[in-house]
């Protein structure tokens, strides 16, 4: 307490929760907004910039020829999404199962619909980030209704 009978809290940004869910709104909204003024291609470009930008780091070390740099990046992403999936790494294949989309799950829970060629936020930006590496990306299927899909990068 200090001289006049106040609590004093100190509190920073990275003591609190990162709360990674509420990020596919926001690029929901703006995935809608490309799609409905500027139509698929213009969405896809955009998820292609983002991708050479966001995940830069990931692709630096896959050119490096490991595949653990994909292994860490889901591993934690999924840990804050909270978010269980089925997850096999290999040296030379990284699988990676779920029963639904994270991202589709919160929009809909927040009363919204995903954007047409939601697909795209796997398919482009995982394309992306194996551009120019010794791995290439895979999506065995994916259900446009939950997000339920089977991911594959494996080694060329």
């Amino acid at each position: 307490m200090n001289s006049q009978g106040r609590k004093v809290m100190t509190r920073k940004a990275s003591d609190n929760k990162y709360l990674h869910k509420d990020f596919h709104v926001s690029m929901n909204i703006l995935l809608k907004y490309i799609y409905n003024n500027f139509g698929r291609e213009e969405m896809v470009n955009y998820l292609t910039q983002y991708a050479d930008a966001y995940y830069k780091p990931v692709n630096d070390e896959l050119m490096l020829g490991s595949i653990r740099a994909l292994s860490n990046y889901f591993t934690d992403i999924y840990a804050k999404e909270e978010w269980p999936v089925k997850m096999h790494c290999g040296e030379n294949i990284l699988e990676i199962e779920q029963d639904a989309c994270p991202g589709i799950t919160r929009i809909k829970e927040k009363g919204d619909t995903p954007c047409p060629h939601y697909v795209e936020t796997y398919r482009t930006i995982y394309e992306r980030v194996c551009r120019n590496t010794p791995f290439k990306y895979e999506l065995e299927y994916f259900d446009e209704e939950t997000g339920a899909c089977k991911q594959v990068f494996r080694r060329k």
